[in-house]
């Protein structure tokens, strides 16, 4: 029974000492890379970055309180907000990492009428963003297909030639361009929208959350972890030599030329989510006025944001 009790609470010990932080491959890992490769206290307390290649890994976490920070699509994080999780938006640190490729001669805006276009996940961000695109292009005719699961498998099938066009994120397109000489980008799917005509961009794409709970046990750690993450940012824009070799080395990128190469593409800058309150929900009505369904039934309230100060 001491055992037990022992063992019990050095887990329980283990947990309180640890800031755990789930992340998503792609984009989202990069801008996390500095964090990924030193160890980093914050008030003795160690932050671990979990890394998982599905949204739906990060969502199973969180609901299971598991982590106390997470990276998500913006869309997704609303959608969890509606339905209850516990969850509020501390920054949007991507913003925009989604382009059209193809592997066929011939292919390009003005010739995608009567082909298909496979994306990863129906209502995901890429599906609902890609339908607008085309719609806004007056683009007829196009099937669009949702048999792959994942970023990797359309990244495959690309290669493979099973498909011939699709919607992939960054870092993945410029591996496959310098991967394969026969792909090649053909549109940036983006929201062409801006606030009040000033160029202020809205494709808030990603959100970086933080649990109530941990905004709750410990009020003092929550900016300073959003500092540390801001810094990580920072530092993929201002040092991509050192940013690049960070990601050959943790396996991110096959060579350093790809992963320089990525870098542009990613879109990585770190903004408070008060800072932009406005851009974030002009974002999320695109999602609601396609498919409400996509972000919860609703665009969340003023609690969805975190208040760093």
């Amino acid at each position: 029974m001491s055992l037990f009790i022992m063992t019990l609470y050095s887990c329980k010990n283990k947990r309180e000492d640890t800031i755990k932080i789930g992340v998503l491959d792609g984009p989202s890992a990069v801008s996390f890379i500095q964090l990924i490769d030193k160890q980093t206290y914050v008030d003795s307390k160690r932050i671990e970055i979990i890394v998982k290649s599905d949204p739906l890994q990060i969502q199973a976490l969180m609901m299971r309180e598991e982590i106390d920070f997470s990276i998500l699509p913006t869309i997704m994080a609303a959608n969890l907000y509606n339905k209850g999780l516990k969850y509020k938006v501390a920054a949007c640190p991507i913003w925009g990492t989604l382009y059209l490729l193809t592997n066929e001669k011939g292919i390009d805006i003005n010739h995608l009428s009567n082909h298909k276009i496979s994306v990863f996940g129906q209502a995901s961000t890429s599906d609902i963003l890609l339908r607008r695109y085309l719609n806004q292009k007056y683009i007829k005719s196009c099937s669009i297909d949702y048999t792959h699961t994942t970023n990797h498998e359309l990244a495959q099938a690309l290669k493979m030639k099973t498909i011939n066009l699709a919607v992939v994120s960054e870092p993945l397109v410029s591996i496959l361009i310098a991967q394969d000489p026969s792909i090649n980008i053909v549109a940036k799917i983006n929201c062409e929208d801006y606030i009040n005509s000033l160029n202020k961009d809205i494709f808030v794409q990603t959100s970086f959350l933080i649990s109530n709970k941990f905004i709750a046990n410990y009020p003092a750690l929550a900016p300073k972890v959003c500092e540390l993450y801001s810094k990580s940012c920072n530092f993929v824009n201002e040092q991509p030599e050192a940013t690049a070799k960070l990601l050959v080395k943790h396996n991110f990128s096959p060579n350093i030329q790809i992963a320089k190469a990525s870098l542009p593409l990613c879109n990585i800058q770190y903004v408070a989510a008060f800072a932009i309150q406005q851009e974030l929900t002009k974002y999320l009505n695109i999602f609601y006025q396609f498919n409400p369904k996509s972000i919860g039934g609703k665009i969340p309230d003023k609690d969805f944001i975190f208040q760093t100060y």
